[in-house]
């Protein structure tokens, strides 16, 4: 048996586990604010579900995983490999990203938990390469290796470099000057990025999420509406660099609130022109494009993790620092 967990900054969903796969009926859902640690939140799950002490734990977190440990980006709990396997008398406990925990769900997820972006024609042969793409509070990427039954997903920090060529030109098309307020991929691709183009783009300052909100949903004013679309270009754009340096032909999974409304909303084709386009090298353009609509897929992934492969994954690379 497997205490899985879902960990974000506001609820922490649990469920219990075997075989790879989460036993129906088990999930629940608990508020973080009514506990001081995740330790007492697997504490109350497993004495509520009669359950005994699991001799696996996993859990996705929110946050960066360094050394075993992790601290929660907007919550000040710290988790600690060993000291919950100690409390909950648990020989093995892993601790991930929340993105590479869908990373691991990925290959097994079906069409009912999948929102269809673009159409395309997936690659069976093997190994198998996919990418599952986070936008939200951050960015990042969990690239996805399949070889059979075995996945591996190696530890990535693809927000925190330069802004690519691509979508800078895009940018500057629409402005001169602008790309240089966004450095990096995550200042441009996150939520706060998302909020600080459709100001730049529609020039006002006090543009609200709701409205931004509304332009996603098909409402709201034009020039709200043309900056989502715009954004869904960028999107596009940066799809291009991705798919050339992971070379993800089995299919790219969008996660993460950001992701979801701006590729939900009736702008989403301004994305899939971009993607569209050839390639100078000849590459595949036509890679399938998914939106991961499972609130409980990470679940779903720390179920299917290997501890072999999460170690694997997880391994110093040379010149790489590990989260």
């Amino acid at each position: 048996m497997r205490l899985v967990a879902d960990i974000g900054g506001t609820n922490a969903r649990l469920a219990l586990a075997s075989s790879g796969r989460v036993q129906a009926g088990t999930v629940r859902s608990f508020r973080n604010a009514d506990f001081r640690s995740f330790d007492e939140v697997a504490e109350r799950y497993l004495r509520e579900a009669g359950a005994p002490r699991p001799p696996e734990v996993v859990a996705a977190v929110a946050g960066p995983v360094r050394g075993g440990q992790v601290r929660l980006t907007n919550r000040d709990w710290l988790i600690d490999a060993e000291a919950l396997g100690n409390r909950l008398g648990a020989s093995r406990v892993q601790l991930v990203n929340d993105l590479t925990a869908l990373g691991y769900a990925a290959p097994g997820l079906g069409a009912d938990q999948l929102v269809p972006v673009v159409e395309g024609a997936p690659a069976t042969g093997a190994p198998l390469q996919s990418l599952v793409v986070g936008i939200g509070t951050g960015f990042n990427v969990s690239p996805v290796l399949q070889s059979g039954p075995s996945v591996i997903c190696p530890i990535a920090e693809a927000g925190h470099v330069s802004l690519p060529a691509g979508v800078a030109q895009a940018l500057e098309r629409r402005r001169a000057g602008l790309s240089a307020a966004f450095p990096t991929v995550e200042e441009c691709f996150s939520g706060r990025g998302f909020a600080m183009l459709c100001r730049e783009v529609t020039g006002r300052a006090d543009l609200q999420p709701s409205d931004i909100a509304r332009a996603c949903e098909g409402g709201g004013g034009h020039d709200v509406a043309e900056a989502v679309a715009f954004y869904a270009e960028l999107i596009g754009w940066l799809l291009r660099d991705l798919m050339l340096a992971y070379m993800p032909t089995s299919g790219i999974y969008f996660a993460g609130g950001v992701a979801r409304a701006v590729l939900s909303s009736p702008h989403r084709g301004r994305c899939s022109e971009v993607m569209g386009r050839p390639f100078r090298i000849g590459t595949r353009t036509d890679i399938p494009v998914w939106i991961i609509n499972d609130d409980a897929a990470a679940l779903q992934g720390c179920a299917r993790l290997s501890f072999v492969d999460a170690a694997a994954a997880s391994m110093p690379r040379a010149g790489a620092g590990v989260r």
